[in-house]
């Protein structure tokens, strides 16, 4: 929710690049999704949500300057080559099975249930190494 100096986790796609970020570059992603959308009861979501330089932050993704420069060109590229979505998957941690049992332990049961859920397409994506085809169901868990 807005305000709360939290990253989002989940399934985006780039929605903006800022050559003139206050933050050396940035890329901006699609946040809230339909998912985060239909999954909140809050009544601000907040927005904004970046990729970006600098290493300072509240709530987005900081980089050195030189990985932001890096991410951001191969982002143009891509772009520049006629891909219109790309992809941004972002997890609260690496979401091995060990690392998975132990925040299992620590958090209540709807965070569980999410990570579950989002744990599903991360491994889809390590065993296949392609983009997900992803969609939203009625309550706002992702399908793949």
């Amino acid at each position: 929710m807005e305000g709360d100096l939290q990253v989002p986790e989940g399934f985006y796609y780039i929605d903006r690049f800022n050559p003139a970020s206050s933050y050396y570059l940035s890329l901006g992603i699609n946040y809230p999704n339909e998912s985060d959308k239909k999954k909140s009861d809050k009544p601000k979501l907040g927005g904004d949500i970046f990729i970006h330089g600098s290493t300072v932050t509240i709530g987005c993704m900081p980089m050195t300057d030189d990985k932001i420069k890096e991410i951001y060109l191969y982002a143009v590229y891509a772009k520049d080559s006629g891909q219109n979505k790309i992809p941004v998957y972002i997890f609260p941690f690496k979401m091995n099975d060990s690392n998975f049992d132990y925040y299992k332990k620590q958090y209540g049961k709807s965070l569980i249930d999410f990570w579950s859920n989002i744990k599903e397409g991360h491994d889809i994506f390590q065993n296949t190494k392609k983009e997900l085809n992803i969609k939203i169901d009625s309550n706002g868990n992702y399908i793949f």
